[in-house]
Order: C-alpha cells, then sequence, then structure tokens
C-alpha cells in the first residue's frame, strides 16, 4: 500500500499532464503523511513527543515555509473573541508642563493598538495619572507603509486606556507616543503601549488544507489516528474493510504483557485481550 501511495503522490506531481483527479490526488497525499505518522506510532518506543514532533515538521512543510520568515498559506485574522497581545511598558519621569518622555515601541501582525495606564506599576504599588500627549503609528501593510495618528492630550488615570484600530491587520506597527506625570509621581508613573495581534489561520486554498486539519485532529488525539486512516481509505477506496491497526498492535503488546504475568487472573485477561482482538482481525 505505500508503495502504491508513492507513485500516485508522484502521478499527483505531474497531474497538469496526466489530468489525474485533484481530490484523489489530495486523498493520496493525506493518506500518506497519515501513514507515516501511524508507522511511527507503531513503533514499540515511540512517545507522544516523537510523534507530535513529527506531525509539527510535516505542518510546517504543508503550509510554505517561505525564506524570509512566515508562510505562503497562513492568513493572519483577527480572533473572534479575545486577541492575544504584547504588552511594553515605560516608567515615566519627564514632569507635565516642563518635559515629556518619548515612549517607543514595536509589535507583529497587529490590528489594534491600546494605550493604557495600568491600575498598578508593580505587583504592591499602585500606579499614578499619566498624560498622553499625541500617539503616531506608523504600520505595513503588504509592503506598503501607513501612519496613523491619534490625539489623546489628556491625563489618563490608573486602570484606564484607550484603543486605537487601524482597520486592518499589519504585517508589523511602530507606535511613539509622549507622555508625563505630576512631579510628586516621577518614577512612579506607568504607561504602556498593547498591541492587539491577529492569529494565524491556515488558508482552506492551500491544496493540503484538509491534510493539515487531520494532521491536527491527530495531533490534538493521538487515537483518533485509525479514525482518520479510515474514513479516507473508505473514501478512495470505497470496498475497503479498514483495519484500526494502532488499536489493535496496543491491544496485543497489552495481551502478551499480561500473559507473561505471574498472576494467573493477569494471564486469563491477556488469553481473553488477545482472542478479542484476533476476532477483529477476521
Amino acid at each position: 500500500m505505500k508503495r502504491m501511495l508513492v507513485l500516485f503522490a508522484l502521478l499527483c506531481a505531474a497531474a497538469p499532464l496526466l489530468a489525474v483527479e485533484s481530490d484523489d490526488c489530495r486523498g493520496y497525499q493525506q493518506l500518506a503523511a497519515l501513514y507515516e505518522i501511524r508507522d511511527l506510532m507503531l513503533k514499540p518506543y515511540s512517545s507522544s513527543y516523537d510523534i507530535n514532533k513529527v506531525i509539527d515538521n510535516q505542518l510546517d512543510q504543508l503550509r510554505g515555509p517561505l525564506p524570509d520568515g512566515g508562510y505562503r498559506w497562513v492568513r493572519w485574522v483577527r480572533p473572534t473573541g479575545d486577541a492575544p497581545y504584547d504588552k511594553h511598558g515605560h516608567t515615566v519621569a519627564a514632569v507635565n508642563g516642563s518635559d515629556s518622555d518619548r515612549f517607543e515601541a514595536s509589535g507583529q501582525h497587529t490590528f489594534a493598538v491600546a494605550v493604557v495606564v495600568p491600575q498598578k506599576k508593580s505587583l504592591f504599588s499602585g500606579n499614578n495619572p499619566v498624560y498622553v500627549g499625541t500617539v503616531h503609528i506608523s504600520y505595513t501593510v503588504e509592503g506598503r507603509t501607513r501612519s496613523k495618528d491619534e490625539a489623546i492630550n489628556s491625563w489618563m488615570n490608573p486602570d484606564t486606556s484607550r484603543t486605537i484600530d487601524l482597520g486592518t491587520v499589519a504585517d508589523s506597527a511602530e507606535v511613539a507616543l509622549d507622555a508625563s506625570t505630576n512631579a510628586k509621581d516621577a518614577k512612579n508613573a506607568l504607561v504602556e503601549i498593547h498591541f492587539r495581534n491577529a492569529v494565524a489561520r491556515d488558508d482552506p486554498d492551500n491544496p493540503a488544507y484538509d491534510t493539515i486539519q487531520s494532521l491536527q485532529r491527530v495531533r490534538n488525539d493521538n487515537d483518533s489516528i485509525d479514525g482518520e486512516i479510515a474514513r479516507l481509505e473508505r473514501n478512495l477506496y470505497p470496498d475497503s474493510e479498514p483495519i484500526p491497526l494502532v488499536a489493535v498492535v496496543k491491544d496485543l503488546r497489552r495481551a502478551d504483557d499480561l500473559m507473561h504475568s505471574k498472576k494467573s487472573e493477569d494471564q486469563e485477561k491477556g488469553q481473553k485481550l488477545l482472542s478479542e482482538t484476533l476476532a477483529r482481525l477476521r
């Protein structure tokens, strides 16, 4: 079967010339990837770490890694719930009315920027008000640089924030703002810049999208490998009767361990498990 899949993989590479059906090609490639994982699972000393490492390597290649970083077949999108964020903090030393601190930070895959004066400046110390001037944002989208300014020009009390939406997902963003505080609070006031980040999603247009989804399911639950393979085998070979090979081998090994036990009750359990497992193969 594995040799056949290698042949089909070669045919799929030449699909435009040989007019091989693309859906079948994707199925064969998906099955070949799962067979590779199953072969590893069948080795007696493979750990979940070893299995997931191989899956991660497969996923990395299927997403189309780019020379300068990132992937051809990964999109960055706004999450439907809470977004992850990168936080950058600055302790304000400048006294309002006479000077200001220039605070700069940068982030990646950002869709919004928040200026935050947190409730506390440390675990045990409360924060103090910060005066924030104009926020300057420079961001890049598909190679083009854009800019956006937000004039806050007001005091921000502890536990307050201002969010600036970019209206898109920027590849990168650089933020600068001027900040100051009261003379009595100099070096005891904290202001932060939070980059609200998009999350990576696999592109459904990727020819290997179904394979990626299948591998991710197996990564989340290694025991699902037999079900994933059975579903594909039935699609590609309708008359086939898939065998849950990983589960069978696991039970055979368990039966063997029990039968070599010094306890008669374990030996009986092992013999019963062996008979039940062999019956599944008939």
